[in-house]
């Protein structure tokens, strides 16, 4: 039986108002409250018992709660945060609540990097072996993360064979208070420190998804980063993957053409040239681990990784501009992903788009020592690949700074699209435009982009 409570919920955009209808209609006491507008019929919220409170100032009083339902982008150093676990009330998310209520199994999948191509990988494999799966489809930008339609998706307290899969940011972590049958963590290095307040407290997030599994669930790992330290939460079966090196169990890259998964037993089964999907390689790899986490067939992790597609903003061609090829990898928001890129290129080859916002909502990004020293590389491996950076926006001004420090070729532009205008004048002899922020973006400049590119060919 659920116990009726009195509840906060985050917010007024699709998911928090779905949470809210959800938790209202079965008895709970809710309130809406917080930023965002209220939506065109707030009547109806309100005859299902909800109470709205636009204008509260959550960081200032969020009132009284017993559960507290935040939003997936608030930062666990918010002081909202800090006064509702002061007065001890519960903090939770959309993710939690259904990693909670689902009765079949769950595949939970994390990481600095890397997260939504594995988990649409994962998808892929497990579609073709006739997994009859969930998964949500209605967050921004491509990503994989819990929606509020899921929440019609609960069958009840009943057991039931379909499988849930989620991907999961550090921000949903940090409020869960349960793990995925199958969880696995694909990268790890510092990055939205400010979101956590420092590199421990990041740490401690994504070690959420593992702490709460028992004996008999899974944990995957990537063997050949900092993401391995992890191990020593694993409550039950260990996998791992690698590029690098055989493993004990789960898959690993023996050779350019050639994935071997490894079973309970040690027993290895080799799959010929999976590496033609659209996807880096590691992602690649830890998908067939976490499919052999869940008991996937050879057959079905090579057919299902082939038919894979690449998704939007992710190192995806989309053009070309005066015979330079145009790159969209609008979601590297960080300069370690944007590095991962950038080093397949060969040297005073590119064009390089960058910039954006030095601000996600929980203060300045990149700002820690360790993130700068991930910036700093970074932008060593700019100076090695390209002809010229074209920098906007509030982080254009700061990263032309580093920049120019490396002797590289700077052009400040007021926008994007007066970068792009100014790729294009500049992509002559260019292998290729690539569009790599390293900061944060709007989605109207990642949606923007591809129409721009198109403007800019005809």
């Amino acid at each position: 039986m659920i116990q009726r409570m009195s509840v906060l919920v985050e917010g007024f955009d699709c998911d928090a108002i779905a949470l809210a209808g959800f938790l209202a209609r079965e008895g709970n006491t809710v309130r809406l409250a917080g930023g965002g507008e209220v939506p065109d019929d707030p009547a109806s919220l309100e005859a299902c018992g909800i109470l709205l409170e636009p204008d509260r100032d959550l960081d200032r009083d969020p009132g009284p709660a017993e559960v507290a339902y935040l939003d997936v982008w608030t930062p666990e150093v918010a002081p909202r945060v800090l006064r509702l676990r002061a007065q001890g009330t519960r903090i939770s998310c959309l993710a939690d609540l259904l990693l909670e209520r689902w009765p079949g199994p769950t595949i939970g999948i994390t990481g600095t990097a890397g997260k939504t191509t594995t988990t649409s990988l994962v998808a892929s494999i497990l579609r073709v072996g006739g997994t009859d799966l969930v998964i949500g489809t209605g967050a921004r930008a491509g990503n994989l993360w819990p929606t509020g339609e899921l929440l019609g998706l609960l069958p009840g307290t009943e057991p039931t064979e379909r499988t849930l899969l989620v991907e999961l940011t550090s921000s949903h972590l940090a409020f869960t208070n349960r793990s995925p049958t199958v969880a696995a963590i694909v990268s790890f290095w510092p990055d939205h420190l400010e979101l956590h307040g420092d590199l421990e407290r990041y740490r401690a997030a994504k070690a959420t998804i593992a702490q709460h599994q028992s004996v008999d669930e899974a944990l995957v790992l990537n063997a050949d980063d900092a993401a391995a330290s992890f191990s020593a939460e694993a409550r039950g079966h260990l996998l791992e993957f690698s590029l690098r090196q055989p493993v004990r169990r789960g898959a690993y890259r023996r050779s350019a053409s050639e994935l071997v998964l490894v079973g309970p037993s040690g027993s290895e089964v080799s799959i010929r040239a999976p590496f033609d999907a659209a996807a880096h390689p590691g992602n690649v790899v830890a998908a067939a681990a976490i499919a052999e986490a869940l008991g996937a067939s050879a057959s079905d992790v090579a057919s299902g990784i082939a038919g894979a597609t690449s998704l939007p903003f992710r190192a995806r061609q989309i053009g070309t501009l005066r015979g330079a090829l145009v790159v969209d990898d609008g979601m590297a928001a960080t300069p370690a992903k944007s590095q991962a890129l950038l080093a397949t290129y060969a040297d005073n080859s590119i064009v390089l788009i960058a910039g954006g916002s030095d601000d996600a909502g929980g203060g300045p990004v990149h700002a820690t020592s360790e993130e700068a020293q991930r910036l700093a590389s970074a932008c060593d491996e700019i100076a090695r690949v390209a002809r010229s950076a074209i920098l906007f926006g509030v982080a254009g001004a700061r990263l032309g700074a580093l920049l120019r420090e490396r002797d590289v070729d700077v052009l400040e532009a007021k926008d994007l699209a007066a970068a792009v205008a100014a790729a294009t004048g500049r992509a002559a002899g260019a292998v290729a435009i690539v569009f790599s922020p390293l900061f944060p973006v709007s989605m109207e400049d990642r949606v923007g982009f591809s129409s721009l590119i198109a403007r800019s060919a005809r």
